[in-house]
């Protein structure tokens, strides 16, 4: 995988005046929406015959840069959101009826104007959430809409908030970044927003009708850019992507429910030391560590498991003794770990660190025990002085695809000894240059 080799390289003329802020595709990946600093969103058709991208429509409304696109899942017709510096949130609905590139194809059916500072970051919810979109702003706010007719979209209510930055912010803080968790089956739902003053990433649920803070992911000292949460596909952990302006890629394991939470402490009682070795070296240009998500207990593990025991941290083959000694059962669950390099950690289950894997152990408190818990388990960077832009998931959050300012698009993988290795780049600058 190292050598991997993109098969074919295709170059859309999208003919934008200005730099180029998002891209998005729709559920399918047959329409493509661009948008810019001219003001200007476009909408492209893939053709089959031709395999090419043809123009289907370009609209302005927005009065200054569009910077996010969102698209509406298909069950909810051809529906776009986008957003801008000009503090708005516009609703875009194709009119079928229309001749493509008519001008009149896409219609403008709603704007939201709820904000005090530029909107950065939308999302539309997963369709099993109904039509509803999650918009976030340099106020330091996150807003939550709901159509008040589900047909026209002409009319949008604010159905809930989250004011991510108690006593607000402003644009000279920096941007917020917003990313729902994409499982249905993940109860309550969650969403996972980072950046602003004290550019921390955490993760709200939805309680009770209002959404309420869940777990505090990590804290950086750069801007937190990007935020992806990836599709589950049936792991019991979570897998968060987060791009920042130090040019670092961070990757996280989340466990939601403390039943999972707790497993996952076990898991990490069979880290040997070994597996952490290259952390304690210089970290080479995109690399990073992780785990291996394929399975959560091998061989290794269970011996290495045998050998905790060995050392006197905690047996299975005296449940009397432990029983009858709650206290020395507790020190040696809050004993270190085999490398004796604990990445800290903290009341909420947090860990942190530059992209070693987090060695922790379960608390004897059944409180902390409960609690949802993350590690840390890739730092990836490739120079830290361009700042990393975006970051998405793959439709089975195995392949992870990040963009910098260098113009650089650069794939990144897990491998089998679970560290997280570049596997592909696209430059931008090159392919221009060899086209012309």
């Amino acid at each position: 995988w190292a050598d991997a080799k993109m098969e074919q390289e295709l170059s859309i003329p999208v003919n934008h005046d200005d730099f180029i802020h998002d891209v998005a595709y729709n559920f399918y990946g047959t329409r493509l929406a661009t948008c810019g600093s001219d003001r200007c969103i476009k909408i492209w058709d893939w053709n089959k015959q031709t395999s090419l991208w043809i123009l289907n429509e370009s609209m302005s409304g927005h009065e200054s840069s569009v910077v996010k696109l969102s698209w509406a899942h298909p069950e909810f017709g051809q529906v776009l959101a986008s957003c801008s510096l000009d503090r708005s949130v516009r609703i875009w609905m194709e009119q079928e009826s229309n001749l493509k590139n008519s001008t009149m194809r896409w219609r403008s059916v709603s704007t939201l104007n709820d904000s005090s500072c530029a909107v950065h970051s939308i999302a539309f919810a997963p369709e099993f959430r109904n039509l509803s979109l999650a918009a976030a702003s340099s106020d330091g706010k996150v807003r939550f809409y709901s159509p008040v007719e589900p047909i026209t979209l002409s009319n949008w209510t604010v159905s809930g908030h989250i004011d991510f930055i108690p006593g607000g912010a402003s644009d000279s803080d920096g941007p917020l970044c917003l990313s729902w968790c994409k499982s249905r089956f993940t109860s309550p739902h969650m969403i996972a927003i980072g950046g602003s003053k004290g550019n921390r990433v955490k993760i709200f649920q939805l309680d009770t009708l209002q959404y309420s803070e869940l777990h505090e992911l990590d804290s950086y000292d750069a801007f937190v850019l990007d935020i992806d949460w990836a599709p589950s596909m049936g792991r019991s952990y979570h897998l968060i992507a987060t791009a920042c302006s130090d040019g670092h890629v961070r990757i996280y394991k989340f466990w939601s429910e403390p039943a999972l939470a707790r497993a996952a402490v076990a898991d990490s009682l069979f880290i040997r030391e070994g597996d952490g070795s290259d952390a304690d070296e210089p970290e080479q240009a995109g690399g990073g560590s992780g785990e291996n998500e394929d399975d959560d207990f091998d061989d290794d593990d269970f011996h290495d498991g045998s050998e905790d025991d060995d050392d006197g941290e905690g047996s299975d083959d005296d449940e009397t003794d432990e029983a009858n000694t709650d206290s020395d059962s507790d020190d040696s669950d809050g004993s270190t770990s085999d490398s004796g390099d604990d990445a800290p950690g903290d009341e909420m289950g947090r860990t942190r660190g530059n992209g070693r894997r987090a060695r922790t152990r379960e608390s004897g408190d059944a409180s902390k025990a409960s609690v949802p818990r993350s590690e840390l388990v890739a730092d990836l960077v490739v120079d830290p002085h361009t700042p990393m832009r975006r970051v998405r998931w793959n439709s089975t959050g195995t392949l992870l695809v990040s963009s910098s300012d260098d113009g650089v698009a650069r794939m990144w993988k897990m491998s089998v000894n679970g560290t997280w290795r570049e596997i592909a780049a696209i430059s931008a600058e090159k392919s221009s240059v060899e086209n012309a």
